[in-house]
């Protein structure tokens, strides 16, 4: 199983992702990665991106998660 990338936020996060092709790039907070890996309806923050880098932004204090669907491709990140 790979490891999904994911933050502490005191209110305020936003990632940075390189892609190498169009993604389905978002963040979710804990209970809505609950959702996402237990396939039921969840809120996120991001989209489908066909350009790089990616910046997503969110407020909310917690652990957030870095969802990146695609195809195993890898990609670089960073939190701030």
């Amino acid at each position: 199983m790979t490891q999904i990338p994911y933050a502490h936020s005191n209110g305020h996060l936003s990632v940075k992702v390189d892609l190498k092709h169009a993604a389905e790039v978002f963040l979710v907070d804990s209970i809505n990665f609950n959702r996402y890996e237990s396939g039921l309806d969840y809120t996120y923050h991001g989209g489908y991106y066909t350009e790089t880098p990616v910046t997503i932004n969110v407020k909310g204090v917690g652990r957030w998660y870095l969802i990146v669907n695609n195809d195993g491709e890898y990609y670089n990140y960073s939190f701030y």
